[in-house]
């Protein structure tokens, strides 16, 4: 609870402390935290959540009821010894009011124990939900800035290879190569053209992705800094961050409690078997007025005025077999909720050790796939060179230039990767909050805005 309340408050004052003109991860996030559907319905989930605490504890506390009434009744009699009839005529009103309190009810004792946990499990499943709208909104933006990566690489590439095709033709027109070469280079371009198409579609496709989350439209948003750190996770112990996750983990915590509430409900049917003790109290005023005829009008005004306290003792025998039908199911569905919270530990386990090698190997291939972009430049320019004084042919040159373009790609990729990963390592450990949002947003380049208009994409 004390950790859902740390998410509300630093949502909240993500909103108080900044802008929201939508450029960065941070604007983002505040915007989603306001309009999101998703969140919207969990917020609702978690407010009706929290009343089922209220509903158990009204099984043991008084009931309280009045009533008021009143009625207007004429009746015809006929005496037939006497021969004779008449009429009566009464109006009768009152009121009364009536408590009851449970002394003794198992069942609804273990409801309002299930009523606690029910309550304290919608706060849990909140917090779960909050740290999921953080993981979503950062796969939300850097899919964005992936594409747009993509995009720039997809351009340039079709440039070179443009320029390449242009030197092909010049070379075929003087003689110099033949024209199959012109081939290659053509089809060569065709494909990155195509691949440029595709990925201009991406992004708008990815720009679409923010739209749902903020329910606006967006044109810039905040690259990464060129310096921005790719660092192990901090510990490096693996079993660390299984421990965090058993610990901390919020769908393991919704399980956990799940599995609680069902045997609380288990424990509820199985106590309907029980006698049941209960004390009531009622206090009653009631006016009678009317009139008699027979013969002669004879006037009746009586008051009533009645207090009673009963208690009663209530013991179940048989009802047709419902009440060993619950009980069976409940113990059913309490072993189904232990098997599910069983799997999700172990699920929780896996994807904590998973994630973990997931950021590290992240780390490692950030690093390795940024020296393949200077291998694969070097090795550009030795086949250019060399395709220039001719030991190396066309289709050697556009394969170095492909593998250039092929290592940025899995550079941005690997990049963006780590970053996600690493949300969802703190996600899965129960770590992640809004102050993870802000770290990350402060090393983005805010400075050079891309627009979304610049790559001509609606």
């Amino acid at each position: 609870m004390k950790t859902t309340q740390k998410l509300c408050f630093l949502g909240l004052m993500t909103l108080t402390s900044f802008g929201a003109s939508a450029n960065s991860l941070l604007d983002i996030y505040e915007l989603a935290l306001e309009h999101d559907a998703q969140l919207q319905a969990d917020r609702a989930a978690y407010e009706g959540g929290l009343e089922n605490r209220a509903l158990g504890r009204a099984g043991l506390l008084p009931q309280i009821n009045a009533r008021a009434f009143y009625t207007d009744t004429e009746e015809d009699t006929t005496d037939n010894i006497n021969n004779e009839s008449g009429t009566f005529e009464r109006e009768n009103s009152g009121w009364e009011i009536s408590l009851t309190q449970p002394l003794f009810d198992m069942s609804r004792w273990y409801q309002y124990q299930r009523g606690t946990t029910l309550s304290e499990l919608a706060e849990m499943q909140f917090g779960a939900d909050q740290q999921s709208l953080i993981v979503r909104v950062a796969e939300a933006y850097f899919n964005v800035l992936r594409a747009a990566d993509n995009l720039e690489t997809a351009l340039a590439e079709e440039k070179a290879l443009n320029q390449q095709l242009e030197q092909t033709r010049q070379r075929y027109e003087v003689g110099l190569t033949a024209i199959t070469e012109v081939h290659e280079a053509q089809s060569v371009y065709d494909n990155a053209a195509a691949a440029a198409l595709q990925a201009r579609g991406d992004l708008g496709i990815a720009y679409e992705a923010l739209e749902v989350l903020t329910g606006q439209p967006h044109d810039r948003i905040a690259p990464l800094a060129e310096d921005f750190p790719v660092v192990r996770p901090t510990p490096s112990d693996r079993h660390a961050w299984v421990e965090f996750a058993l610990k901390n983990n919020y769908d393991l915590k919704v399980a956990r409690l799940n599995s609680v509430a069902a045997e609380q409900s288990a424990r509820a049917s199985k106590s309907q078997h029980l006698p049941t003790l209960s004390a009531s109290a009622s206090y009653s005023d009631v006016d009678n007025e009317g009139t008699q005829f027979f013969g002669q009008p004879i006037p009746t005004n009586t008051q009533v005025e009645g207090r009673s306290i009963t208690l009663s003792l209530n013991v179940p025998l048989f009802s047709g077999g419902g009440v060993s039908a619950e009980r069976r199911q409940a113990q059913a569905q309490y072993l189904q909720s232990r098997a599910e919270f069983n799997r999700a530990e172990r699920g929780t386990i896996q994807s904590a050790r998973a994630l973990h090698l997931s950021v590290e190997t992240g780390v490692s291939q950030v690093r390795a796939r940024a020296q393949a972009i200077v291998s694969a430049e070097s090795a550009l320019e030795a086949t250019q060179s060399g395709y220039e004084v001719g030991t190396r042919n066309l289709v050697e040159v556009l394969l170095a230039q492909q593998a250039l373009y092929q290592a940025q790609r899995d550079y941005q990729n690997a990049l963006y990767d780590y970053i996600i990963d690493t949300f969802a390592l703190q996600q899965v450990a129960g770590m992640l909050t809004p102050a993870d949002v802000q770290e990350v947003d402060a090393a983005l380049a805010q400075e050079r805005m891309l627009r979304r208009s610049d790559y001509d994409v609606e």
